[in-house]
């Protein structure tokens, strides 16, 4: 028996020492150079396709970055700021083209600055009335920078012709032109992702109408409110207000007009019209009622009335973002 353990021990002994670590060399020890390859080529190759990072797409380039062309195509009323104009002046509605545009240039004095001209051109659709006797237009020219995400500010100059500035203007000072000019300083806030959107505007009248006046705007835009196949409609709600403090008159401050605003923002799956598309359709309402100003601008224009003190008004805008 001693024997046999002795002659098992003899045969496995040197099978056992082929598994023991092998000596520790003397002297220094050499590394060579490892190579690591950051794309996992050979990782991914056999990767479950579940496991894949997923392509991020490449943002795509903003349809508004540059400017945009906005054709009114009817407003049953003739406003401004949401103050209307009487029947007796203006019966037949409005219509307006307008436009701006982004310099190409965006970084002025090296501060991210950008420069925009922008312009208005609109009809009055009653020859007879005062107003209609001659077109609207605006021209603006104004720099302005982003100084929050979603946040722009902008400072310029407007000048204005004609429509209820123009009347006005000629009633108050009795001059023959129908021309009025300012300084315009603006904040103007749109965040696309959670739909809220707002404007606060003041301009400073220094020929034709002086005075300040302000327009205060806050709205929400709710997405999806209807869906039907590859069409849908998005609905955009807002609220606004038009203070002035002498701009209509000596005498006139206080409220010129309180505006709510529905509009509907149609747009297709395939992305050919509304949302980031360059094309739009905007069907809108508009209930305006006017504050405490509109008799004193009623006394400013010698009882001519202009102002009405409730209005309806429905409208259709079409355009295109480039």
């Amino acid at each position: 028996m001693m024997k046999r353990t002795l002659l098992a021990l003899a045969v496995t002994l040197p099978a056992l020492a082929t598994e023991f670590p092998p000596a520790i060399p003397d002297g220094p020890i050499e590394y060579s150079n490892v190579s690591y390859d950051a794309s996992y080529a050979g990782y991914d190759a056999y990767a479950p396709s579940q496991y894949a990072a997923p392509a991020a797409p490449m943002p795509a380039a903003s349809s508004a970055s540059h400017g945009f062309v906005n054709l009114n195509v009817y407003s049953s009323n003739y406003q401004v700021r949401g103050m209307g104009v009487t029947n007796q002046l203006s019966e037949y509605g409005s219509s307006s083209i307008s436009g701006s545009y982004i310099l190409p240039n965006r970084n002025l004095l090296g501060m991210g600055i950008h420069q925009r001209i922008s312009g208005e051109y609109g009809i009055i659709w009653d020859a007879s009335c005062p107003l209609g006797e001659t077109p609207t237009a605006r021209l603006s020219y104004a720099v302005g920078k982003e100084v929050f995400p979603n946040l722009v500010a902008e400072i310029g100059y407007t000048f204005r012709h004609g429509g209820l500035e123009g009347f006005m203007a000629r009633n108050f000072d009795g001059a023959s032109h129908r021309a009025t000019q300012e300084i315009v300083a603006s904040l103007a806030y749109n965040d696309h992702q959670r739909g809220f959107f707002g404007k606060f505007e003041m301009g400073a009248g220094f020929y034709g109408l002086t005075g300040l006046y302000f327009d205060v705007e806050a709205g929400y835009r709710f997405t999806d409110v209807l869906v039907r196949g590859n069409v849908g409609t998005d609905l955009e709600l807002s609220f606004g207000v038009a203070p002035s403090h002498g701009y209509w008159g000596d005498d006139v401050e206080g409220i010129d007009a309180y505006r709510i605003k529905a509009a509907l923002l149609p747009y297709t799956q395939t992305g050919g019209l509304g949302r980031d598309a360059r094309a739009y359709v905007k069907p809108w309402v508009q209930c305006s009622w006017t504050g405490s100003n509109a008799r004193k601008i009623d006394r400013a224009a010698h009882g001519s009335g202009p102002v009405d003190h409730f209005q309806i008004t429905l409208g259709v805008d079409c355009g295109l973002n480039f």
